[in-house]
């Protein structure tokens, strides 16, 4: 299929739900009707074709009939999965993993991306890079939920390295930054990102944004460097594209794209069912090789070739695959992020 033909398609199925449903319930989804939700996006596969993808999160019921329906109006160029939950992970799972078991987790000068930060009444996140504001001032990137915590902190805000738990009590000379802006995620629309920046104190050293040395990561050294449009984001990212990143919790880590610009995307958040739009999907290549986990949140996703930032992760969840669930992540486009925020990668 052509991409202006799968953008028409998919155009015309998201019309459709909102003729079909409440305004509510299409971008909120608070409906208990599991198997009415339906999320739809494309991938490119390697000989340029594309595909529509359709993501439900039960095997049976409306949504899933659905999506039978549109495969066939497709003709057969689509690839339905069903995604039983995806999640932002509460504050406890995250505790779960301690110091010891997360190098990046400690306390570490200079900055360097990949490291555990965190406001003081919220769960460790990941410093996910290093960008430039609206106002030429260096800060640091990550989500909303790590940094402004849904929504609940306000700017000026202290943020610290590293983050609660990984060192508890908090020192005041562990404070690097503070918040200074943040998309708001909302429960009554659809969110495009869940993303923060704060501005760090002066004087303070880091590594930009290179893959950090001394871990034995793959491309240590390297800057990772940022596209200027959106197309260019989307053009990277075919179908089992390898990504990466570095997160606070599994380090560097490898998946594949399974899809891009998927929308109506439910997610579980501390505070409800929110709905987020233009959501790259990163498949796992096993539950033993996690791409991400709790503690990962703000990590920035980036090509294995290149390297060049493709994605804010946010959340996670799990797919199935025939009769086993396998987890999967979610990441904002970093084309939305920056724009949003006013922000660029630094040099």
């Amino acid at each position: 299929m052509e991409k202006a033909s799968v953008l028409d398609l998919k155009n015309k199925i998201l019309e459709s739900l909102a003729e079909r449903q409440t305004a509510v319930e299409t971008q909120v989804l608070t409906i208990p009707r599991v198997e009415s939700r339906l999320a739809v996006g494309y991938s490119q596969k390697n000989d340029g074709d594309y595909q529509l993808e359709l993501r439900v999160q039960s095997g049976k019921g409306a949504a899933y009939r659905r999506a039978l329906t549109l495969k066939e109006l497709a003709k057969q160029e689509a690839n339905i999965e069903v995604i039983p939950r995806i999640e932002i992970p509460p504050k406890k799972d995250i505790s779960e993993m301690t110091k010891t078991q997360a190098p990046l987790a400690q306390n570490v000068r200079p900055l360097h991306i990949g490291l555990s930060i965190g406001h003081a009444n919220g769960g460790a996140g990941t410093l996910g890079a290093f960008v430039s504001d609206a106002k030429d001032r260096e800060c640091i990137l990550s989500n909303n939920h790590v940094l402004a915590l849904m929504n609940k902190a306000e700017n000026g805000d202290p943020i610290y390295q590293p983050g609660n738990p990984d060192q508890w009590p908090l020192l005041a000379e562990d404070q690097i930054a503070k918040l200074s802006n943040f998309s708001i995620i909302v429960t009554d629309q659809t969110n495009l990102v869940d993303s923060a920046v704060a501005v760090l104190r002066k004087d303070t050293e880091h590594n930009s944004n290179r893959i950090p040395t001394g871990f034995g990561f793959p491309m240590e050294g390297r800057i990772i460097r940022e596209v200027d449009d959106p197309d260019s984001v989307l053009e990277l990212l075919k179908k089992d594209t390898p990504v990466c990143k570095i997160g606070r919790t599994t380090g560097f880590t490898e998946g594949t794209i399974g899809a891009v610009a998927l929308d109506n995307v439910p997610v579980k958040t501390p505070i409800g069912n929110v709905v987020f739009d233009n959501v790259i999907q990163v498949n796992w290549e096993s539950n033993s090789k996690p791409f991400s986990k709790p503690g990962d949140s703000g990590s920035l996703v980036f090509t294995k070739d290149g390297p060049v930032a493709v994605g804010l992760h946010f959340a996670g969840g799990e797919r199935r695959v025939e009769s086993r669930e396998i987890g999967v992540s979610y990441s904002c486009n970093i084309y939305a992020v920056f724009k949003i925020l006013k922000a660029s990668l630094l040099d």
